[in-house]
């Protein structure tokens, strides 16, 4: 009666160490597939970042040399306008600035009528969020990219730290056949089922890609 209810116990425990087996292994393909999903989704944010990164260095060089211009014909119409040549001033308006300049000189023009000293172009911030603005935007994008990427790799590793911790459970619980005293499996096995369980507590907070 002893030997059958040892058997009978035996047999319970190699249930439960193939019920670990296929629950770790399941687990750590799992893991290991959303790890290799969520390196993916890294290396795709990190080069739509770095494209936009490159796209903000070429309109922040655009923009300074627009300001650049535009910088150097207000100072050239300064000098017409001090000189009172109104035809060189007409030609400055009509030929070298900006069209898009040209409210901006008026509204000069008429602060100096009125006795007032006109904002420094590189001070007055509609203007330079206009020249700037696409820049400022691009480069926004590319930094939310950026943190993006970050956090899809923080999943990745997390799921590898998972996929570990899943692997343990699975030595644990394969390590049980290689021992005959009931005491070393049950440990062994204890130890399996807390690593399982606190793999899925990690998995419970990780996101799904």
């Amino acid at each position: 009666m002893a030997g059958t209810t040892e058997r009978a116990g035996n047999r319970l425990l190699e249930v439960l160490a193939v019920a670990l087996l296929g629950v770790a292994t399941i687990g750590s393909a799992w893991c290991g597939y959303q790890a290799t999903r969520w390196n993916g989704e890294e290396n795709d944010l990190a080069r739509r970042s770095g494209a936009l990164q490159v796209e903000a260095a070429r309109q922040f060089g655009l923009a300074t040399q627009v300001v650049s211009y535009d910088s150097n014909m207000i100072s050239q119409y300064a000098n017409a306008a001090s000189a009172d040549d109104r035809d060189l001033m007409r030609f400055y308006r009509e030929t070298l600035i900006r069209p898009e300049l040209l409210p901006l000189v008026d509204r000069w023009e008429q602060q100096i009528a009125a006795g007032t000293t006109p904002e420094n172009l590189l001070d007055d911030e509609d203007y330079l969020a206009e020249q700037l603005g696409p820049y400022r935007a691009t480069e926004a994008e590319a930094q939310d990219l950026s943190v993006q990427a970050q956090s899809a790799g923080d999943e990745a590793d997390d799921y590898v730290l998972t996929t570990l911790i899943l692997a343990s459970a699975l030595f644990f619980a394969g390590l049980t056949t290689s021992f005959r005293v009931r005491l070393a499996r049950l440990l062994l096995l204890g130890g399996s089922v807390l690593l399982i369980a606190y793999a899925a507590s990690r998995l419970a907070e990780l996101n799904v890609t």
